[in-house]
Formats: structure tokens, sequence, C-alpha cells
């Protein structure tokens, strides 16, 4: 909840206003202060993808790839592959 509280701070402050949030089952137990936070969840179902998230992992996994196979090394240890993640979403 305080990591959701701080994005929704951070995009308020930029003159964004959010109104919808897209979840899955885990963040049922929260519904109730997402809407104090003025945010209406949407609640995937069993079984049910979010498209949006699935197009933006499957785009964060294809430039991974596409970094990691520029350099010459077959194999990479897990932090230079952590690192290449967190460079590619932000």
């Amino acid at each position: 909840m305080t990591s959701i509280q701080q994005l929704v701070r951070a995009y308020h402050a930029r003159g964004f206003k959010i109104y919808n949030i897209l979840v899955d089952r885990g963040f049922k137990c929260i519904k109730n202060n997402l809407a104090d936070l003025g945010l209406s969840p949407n609640v995937a179902s069993r079984n049910e993808h979010i498209p949006e998230v699935e197009r933006y992992i499957r785009t964060i996994k294809e430039r991974v790839r596409a970094i990691a196979s520029a350099p010459p090394f077959k194999k990479y240890p897990p932090r230079p592959i952590a690192k290449m993640a967190y460079n590619t979403v932000f």
C-alpha cells in the first residue's frame, strides 16, 4: 500500500490524475484502502490476463534480450541481467 501511495503522490505532483488501477486478485484485500485514495481497482478474475500488462512484460523481455545479444558473451551472471532489466524499465 505504501508503494501505491508513493506512486499516486508522484503522479499527482506532476499533474496527472489516476482513477483506475489494474490489479490481480492479490490486491483484493486492500480494495477499501484504494477506494480511500480515490482509485477504482479493476480486479482481474482467475485465469484472466490484462493485455496491457502482458504486452509491457513482453516488451521488457524483448529489450533485455536485444541488449544481452550485443556483447560476445554466452552467459551472464544474475546481477548484470538484473541491471539490464532495471535499465530497460527506466
